[in-house]
Protein backbone atom coordinates (compact mmCIF):
# COMPACT_ATOMS: atom_id res chain seq x y z
CA UNK A 1 0.00 0.00 0.00
CA UNK A 2 1.21 3.48 -1.30
CA UNK A 3 0.04 6.77 0.40
CA UNK A 4 0.67 10.23 -1.07
CA UNK A 5 -0.86 13.42 -0.49
CA UNK A 6 -2.20 15.22 -3.94
CA UNK A 7 -3.53 18.74 -3.83
CA UNK A 8 -4.85 17.96 -0.15
CA UNK A 9 -6.23 14.40 -0.76
CA UNK A 10 -4.92 11.52 0.86
CA UNK A 11 -3.97 9.15 -2.28
CA UNK A 12 -3.59 5.07 -1.21
CA UNK A 13 -2.45 2.83 -3.66
CA UNK A 14 -3.04 -0.74 -3.14
CA UNK A 15 -1.55 -3.18 -5.22
CA UNK A 16 -4.32 -5.81 -4.14
CA UNK A 17 -11.63 -3.79 -0.24
CA UNK A 18 -38.44 1.93 9.77
CA UNK A 19 -37.34 5.72 8.85
CA UNK A 20 -36.92 6.96 5.08
CA UNK A 21 -33.42 8.70 5.69
CA UNK A 22 -32.20 8.48 2.30
CA UNK A 23 -33.94 8.13 -1.70
CA UNK A 24 -32.97 5.80 -3.80
CA UNK A 25 -30.13 6.47 -6.08
CA UNK A 26 -31.30 5.41 -9.13
CA UNK A 27 -34.48 7.25 -10.67
CA UNK A 28 -35.68 4.19 -12.72
CA UNK A 29 -38.10 2.03 -10.82
CA UNK A 30 -37.06 1.83 -8.25
CA UNK A 31 -36.44 -1.94 -9.35
CA UNK A 32 -34.42 -4.38 -6.77
CA UNK A 33 -32.81 -6.99 -8.31
CA UNK A 34 -30.61 -8.11 -5.40
CA UNK A 35 -31.71 -8.23 -1.73
CA UNK A 36 -29.29 -7.82 1.60
CA UNK A 37 -27.48 -11.07 3.00
CA UNK A 38 -28.01 -12.94 -0.23
CA UNK A 39 -25.53 -15.88 -0.74
CA UNK A 40 -22.45 -14.75 -3.01
CA UNK A 41 -20.62 -17.61 -4.15
CA UNK A 42 -18.44 -16.60 -6.66
CA UNK A 43 -15.45 -13.71 -6.57
CA UNK A 44 -11.98 -12.79 -5.55
CA UNK A 45 -12.76 -12.86 -1.87
CA UNK A 46 -14.39 -16.18 -1.74
CA UNK A 47 -18.33 -17.09 -0.94
CA UNK A 48 -19.79 -14.24 0.93
CA UNK A 49 -22.94 -11.97 2.01
CA UNK A 50 -24.21 -9.43 -0.67
CA UNK A 51 -23.54 -6.31 1.43
CA UNK A 52 -25.84 -3.96 0.01
CA UNK A 53 -29.00 -4.19 -2.76
CA UNK A 54 -28.94 -3.96 -6.08
CA UNK A 55 -31.04 -1.45 -7.97
CA UNK A 56 -31.86 -1.98 -11.68
CA UNK A 57 -30.71 0.50 -14.63
CA UNK A 58 -32.11 -1.24 -17.27
CA UNK A 59 -29.01 -2.76 -18.01
CA UNK A 60 -27.52 0.49 -19.47
CA UNK A 61 -24.21 1.80 -18.16
CA UNK A 62 -24.33 5.72 -17.80
CA UNK A 63 -27.66 6.24 -15.93
CA UNK A 64 -27.12 8.98 -13.16
CA UNK A 65 -26.40 7.82 -10.10
CA UNK A 66 -27.45 9.69 -7.11
CA UNK A 67 -26.40 10.93 -3.49
CA UNK A 68 -29.38 9.19 -1.30
CA UNK A 69 -28.91 12.19 1.10
CA UNK A 70 -27.03 15.13 1.82
CA UNK A 71 -23.77 14.20 2.49
CA UNK A 72 -19.92 15.01 1.51
CA UNK A 73 -17.29 12.54 0.19
CA UNK A 74 -15.34 10.16 2.10
CA UNK A 75 -13.48 8.27 -0.63
CA UNK A 76 -13.10 7.10 -4.46
CA UNK A 77 -12.02 3.35 -5.47
CA UNK A 78 -10.60 2.91 -8.86
CA UNK A 79 -10.79 -0.70 -9.55
CA UNK A 80 -12.08 -2.02 -12.49
CA UNK A 81 -11.10 -5.80 -11.26
CA UNK A 82 -11.96 -5.83 -7.35
CA UNK A 83 -15.61 -7.35 -6.10
CA UNK A 84 -16.71 -3.59 -6.06
CA UNK A 85 -15.48 -2.24 -9.12
CA UNK A 86 -15.40 1.84 -9.34
CA UNK A 87 -17.06 3.16 -5.92
CA UNK A 88 -17.69 6.19 -4.05
CA UNK A 89 -18.45 6.89 -0.72
CA UNK A 90 -20.62 9.38 0.98
CA UNK A 91 -21.48 10.46 4.66
CA UNK A 92 -23.92 11.94 6.26
CA UNK A 93 -25.43 14.09 9.25
CA UNK A 94 -27.75 11.34 10.13
CA UNK A 95 -24.77 9.13 11.24
CA UNK A 96 -24.23 6.35 8.21
CA UNK A 97 -22.28 6.17 5.22
CA UNK A 98 -23.42 5.48 2.06
CA UNK A 99 -21.28 3.21 -0.56
CA UNK A 100 -22.21 2.87 -4.78
CA UNK A 101 -20.40 0.09 -6.67
CA UNK A 102 -19.58 -0.81 -10.59
CA UNK A 103 -19.46 2.84 -11.13
CA UNK A 104 -18.66 3.45 -14.93
CA UNK A 105 -17.77 6.69 -14.24
CA UNK A 106 -18.03 9.43 -11.79
CA UNK A 107 -19.30 12.76 -11.30
CA UNK A 108 -17.67 15.99 -12.98
CA UNK A 109 -16.55 17.02 -9.34
CA UNK A 110 -14.35 14.07 -8.64
CA UNK A 111 -13.64 13.55 -12.65
CA UNK A 112 -10.86 15.67 -13.30
CA UNK A 113 -9.09 14.27 -9.30
CA UNK A 114 -9.97 10.40 -10.46
CA UNK A 115 -8.27 10.90 -13.96
CA UNK A 116 -4.92 12.99 -12.59
CA UNK A 117 -4.39 9.85 -10.03
CA UNK A 118 -5.22 7.15 -12.83
CA UNK A 119 -2.37 8.66 -14.80
CA UNK A 120 -0.05 8.58 -12.29
CA UNK A 121 -0.61 5.28 -10.89
CA UNK A 122 -1.69 3.49 -13.66
CA UNK A 123 -4.52 0.42 -13.78
CA UNK A 124 -4.01 -0.47 -10.03
CA UNK A 125 -6.46 -0.39 -7.55
CA UNK A 126 -6.58 3.10 -6.04
CA UNK A 127 -8.19 4.77 -3.42
CA UNK A 128 -8.71 8.09 -2.84
CA UNK A 129 -9.88 9.64 0.66
CA UNK A 130 -10.81 13.20 1.10
CA UNK A 131 -11.05 15.43 4.03
CA UNK A 132 -14.44 15.75 6.21
CA UNK A 133 -16.27 18.37 4.65
CA UNK A 134 -14.90 19.35 1.41
CA UNK A 135 -16.43 18.24 -1.59
CA UNK A 136 -20.33 18.35 -0.69
CA UNK A 137 -23.31 16.28 -3.06
CA UNK A 138 -26.87 17.31 -1.93
CA UNK A 139 -29.32 14.86 -1.94
CA UNK A 140 -30.41 13.70 -5.73
CA UNK A 141 -27.20 15.16 -6.98
CA UNK A 142 -25.82 12.86 -9.42
CA UNK A 143 -22.32 11.03 -8.01
CA UNK A 144 -21.79 8.86 -10.66
CA UNK A 145 -22.96 6.75 -13.51
CA UNK A 146 -23.95 3.06 -13.77
CA UNK A 147 -21.47 0.31 -15.20
CA UNK A 148 -20.43 -3.31 -14.79
CA UNK A 149 -16.72 -2.71 -12.96
CA UNK A 150 -15.93 -5.43 -10.84
CA UNK A 151 -18.18 -8.14 -10.68
CA UNK A 152 -20.99 -7.21 -12.39
CA UNK A 153 -22.98 -9.73 -14.55
CA UNK A 154 -24.78 -6.49 -15.64
CA UNK A 155 -24.75 -2.70 -15.27
CA UNK A 156 -27.15 -1.63 -12.49
CA UNK A 157 -26.70 0.21 -9.33
CA UNK A 158 -25.24 -1.34 -5.85
CA UNK A 159 -26.14 0.49 -2.85
CA UNK A 160 -25.00 0.00 0.53
CA UNK A 161 -25.60 2.07 4.33
CA UNK A 162 -22.61 1.33 6.10
CA UNK A 163 -21.83 2.62 9.99
CA UNK A 164 -19.41 5.55 10.33
CA UNK A 165 -16.07 3.08 10.77
CA UNK A 166 -17.68 0.87 8.42
CA UNK A 167 -17.52 -2.45 10.30
CA UNK A 168 -21.27 -2.83 10.07
CA UNK A 169 -23.15 -2.76 6.61
CA UNK A 170 -27.45 -2.74 7.25
CA UNK A 171 -30.28 -3.49 4.99
CA UNK A 172 -30.94 -0.37 3.13
CA UNK A 173 -34.63 -1.55 2.63
CA UNK A 174 -34.65 -0.31 6.59
CA UNK A 175 -34.02 2.90 5.82
CA UNK A 176 -35.39 3.53 2.04
CA UNK A 177 -39.31 4.24 1.28
CA UNK A 178 -40.98 0.42 0.65
CA UNK A 179 -41.84 0.07 -2.74
CA UNK A 180 -43.82 -3.13 -3.25
CA UNK A 181 -43.87 -4.85 -6.73
CA UNK A 182 -47.64 -5.72 -7.87
CA UNK A 183 -46.18 -9.06 -8.88
CA UNK A 184 -44.21 -9.88 -5.67
CA UNK A 185 -44.36 -13.55 -4.40
CA UNK A 186 -43.26 -15.83 -2.20
CA UNK A 187 -41.75 -18.96 -3.75
CA UNK A 188 -40.76 -21.94 -1.96
CA UNK A 189 -38.86 -24.08 -3.91
CA UNK A 190 -37.85 -27.58 -1.66
CA UNK A 191 -36.99 -28.21 1.81
CA UNK A 192 -33.68 -30.28 3.34
CA UNK A 193 -34.40 -32.81 5.93
CA UNK A 194 -31.46 -34.58 7.59
CA UNK A 195 -29.74 -34.44 4.26
CA UNK A 196 -32.86 -35.96 2.13
CA UNK A 197 -34.54 -32.85 -0.24
CA UNK A 198 -37.81 -32.66 -1.13
CA UNK A 199 -40.44 -30.63 -2.55
CA UNK A 200 -42.70 -28.65 -0.19
CA UNK A 201 -46.42 -29.72 0.41
CA UNK A 202 -48.22 -27.71 3.20
CA UNK A 203 -48.96 -29.94 5.94
CA UNK A 204 -47.26 -33.14 4.85
CA UNK A 205 -45.55 -35.35 7.07
CA UNK A 206 -42.04 -35.65 6.75
CA UNK A 207 -39.10 -37.98 8.68
CA UNK A 208 -36.71 -37.53 10.77
CA UNK A 209 -33.94 -39.44 12.92
CA UNK A 210 -32.38 -38.41 15.98
CA UNK A 211 -33.60 -35.79 18.68
CA UNK A 212 -34.34 -32.34 15.91
CA UNK A 213 -34.61 -32.93 12.63
CA UNK A 214 -31.62 -30.47 10.59
CA UNK A 215 -34.32 -28.14 8.34
CA UNK A 216 -33.20 -26.39 5.62
CA UNK A 217 -35.48 -24.12 2.96
CA UNK A 218 -34.46 -23.01 -0.69
CA UNK A 219 -37.13 -20.00 -0.64
CA UNK A 220 -37.26 -16.45 -2.45
CA UNK A 221 -39.40 -13.60 -3.58
CA UNK A 222 -39.73 -13.25 -7.11
CA UNK A 223 -40.92 -10.24 -8.57
CA UNK A 224 -40.77 -10.13 -12.54
CA UNK A 225 -37.76 -11.35 -13.87
CA UNK A 226 -35.95 -11.33 -10.37
CA UNK A 227 -35.15 -13.78 -7.72
CA UNK A 228 -34.68 -12.00 -3.84
CA UNK A 229 -33.28 -13.31 -0.57
CA UNK A 230 -35.24 -13.17 2.57
CA UNK A 231 -35.32 -10.48 5.03
CA UNK A 232 -36.04 -12.92 8.18
CA UNK A 233 -36.55 -16.52 8.27
CA UNK A 234 -37.97 -17.86 11.97
CA UNK A 235 -38.72 -21.52 12.48
CA UNK A 236 -41.47 -22.83 15.02
CA UNK A 237 -41.97 -26.81 16.46
CA UNK A 238 -45.01 -27.13 17.88
CA UNK A 239 -45.74 -22.93 18.37
CA UNK A 240 -42.49 -22.52 20.30
CA UNK A 241 -40.20 -20.23 18.41
CA UNK A 242 -36.89 -22.67 18.15
CA UNK A 243 -34.70 -20.48 15.27
CA UNK A 244 -34.14 -17.36 13.74
CA UNK A 245 -32.46 -15.73 11.42
CA UNK A 246 -32.42 -11.65 10.63
CA UNK A 247 -30.85 -9.53 7.78
CA UNK A 248 -31.18 -6.51 9.39
CA UNK A 249 -27.33 -6.23 9.98
CA UNK A 250 -24.09 -7.95 8.94
CA UNK A 251 -20.88 -7.37 10.43
CA UNK A 252 -18.05 -6.53 8.27
CA UNK A 253 -15.88 -9.47 9.72
CA UNK A 254 -18.92 -11.73 8.59
CA UNK A 255 -18.36 -10.90 5.35
CA UNK A 256 -17.32 -14.36 4.59
CA UNK A 257 -18.94 -16.38 7.18
CA UNK A 258 -21.98 -17.50 4.90
CA UNK A 259 -21.45 -21.42 5.77
CA UNK A 260 -22.59 -20.65 9.28
CA UNK A 261 -26.31 -19.47 7.26
CA UNK A 262 -26.42 -21.32 4.07
CA UNK A 263 -25.65 -25.02 3.10
CA UNK A 264 -23.06 -25.78 0.34
CA UNK A 265 -26.06 -27.06 -2.23
CA UNK A 266 -26.17 -23.07 -2.47
CA UNK A 267 -24.98 -21.62 -5.68
CA UNK A 268 -25.05 -18.08 -6.87
CA UNK A 269 -23.38 -17.37 -10.39
CA UNK A 270 -24.76 -13.79 -11.49
CA UNK A 271 -27.53 -15.92 -13.47
CA UNK A 272 -28.91 -18.71 -11.20
CA UNK A 273 -29.77 -18.36 -7.86
CA UNK A 274 -30.51 -21.32 -5.54
CA UNK A 275 -29.61 -20.47 -1.84
CA UNK A 276 -30.50 -22.86 1.17
CA UNK A 277 -31.30 -21.32 4.84
CA UNK A 278 -29.84 -23.58 7.48
CA UNK A 279 -32.57 -23.46 10.09
CA UNK A 280 -30.12 -25.65 13.04
CA UNK A 281 -27.37 -24.56 14.34
CA UNK A 282 -23.29 -25.55 13.20
CA UNK A 283 -21.24 -22.60 12.97
CA UNK A 284 -21.73 -19.26 15.04
CA UNK A 285 -23.29 -16.08 13.54
CA UNK A 286 -24.69 -12.99 14.52
CA UNK A 287 -27.41 -13.25 11.99
CA UNK A 288 -28.64 -15.99 14.23
CA UNK A 289 -30.65 -14.13 16.37
CA UNK A 290 -33.02 -17.18 18.05
CA UNK A 291 -31.51 -20.43 19.10
CA UNK A 292 -33.67 -22.74 21.60
CA UNK A 293 -32.47 -25.95 20.25
CA UNK A 294 -30.57 -26.88 23.53
CA UNK A 295 -34.03 -26.55 25.64
CA UNK A 296 -35.84 -28.35 23.13
CA UNK A 297 -33.30 -30.95 23.56
CA UNK A 298 -35.43 -33.47 21.67
CA UNK A 299 -38.90 -33.00 20.17
CA UNK A 300 -41.70 -35.69 20.58
CA UNK A 301 -42.05 -38.28 17.52
CA UNK A 302 -44.48 -36.15 15.71
CA UNK A 303 -44.23 -32.19 15.81
CA UNK A 304 -46.09 -29.46 14.20
CA UNK A 305 -43.75 -27.03 12.24
CA UNK A 306 -44.10 -23.65 11.27
CA UNK A 307 -41.41 -21.46 9.15
CA UNK A 308 -42.42 -17.95 8.88
CA UNK A 309 -40.46 -16.55 5.93
CA UNK A 310 -40.18 -12.62 5.88
CA UNK A 311 -39.16 -10.89 2.63
CA UNK A 312 -37.47 -7.40 2.17
CA UNK A 313 -41.01 -5.61 2.15
CA UNK A 314 -42.04 -7.00 5.91
CA UNK A 315 -44.44 -8.78 4.21
CA UNK A 316 -44.57 -12.96 6.08
CA UNK A 317 -45.79 -15.88 4.49
CA UNK A 318 -45.65 -19.09 6.70
CA UNK A 319 -44.71 -22.68 5.67
CA UNK A 320 -46.26 -25.76 7.47
CA UNK A 321 -45.78 -29.36 7.77
CA UNK A 322 -45.27 -32.62 10.02
CA UNK A 323 -42.12 -33.99 10.72
CA UNK A 324 -42.30 -37.78 12.51
CA UNK A 325 -39.61 -39.49 13.80
CA UNK A 326 -38.48 -42.44 11.84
Amino acid sequence: MKKIFLMGLLVVAVLSFGTSFFIYPVEIGPILTASFGEFRGTGNRGPHFHMGIDLSTNMRSGVPILAAADGWLVRVEIDEDDIYGNVIVLEHENGYRTLYAHLSDFSSKVQDIVRSVVNEFGKRRIVVEFPEKTIFFKVGEVIGFSGRTGEAAQPHCHFEVRSLDESVCYDPMDFLPLVIPSDARFEVRSLIIDGERYTYSPGRVYLFKGDIPKIAINAVTVSGRNVLGLKRIRLYFDGTLAYELDFSTIPWNEFNNVWAIYTRDSVSDGYTYSAWYKLYPELGSSLVKVNRFAEIARLPKQSRVKITLTDVWNRNFDVEFLVERR
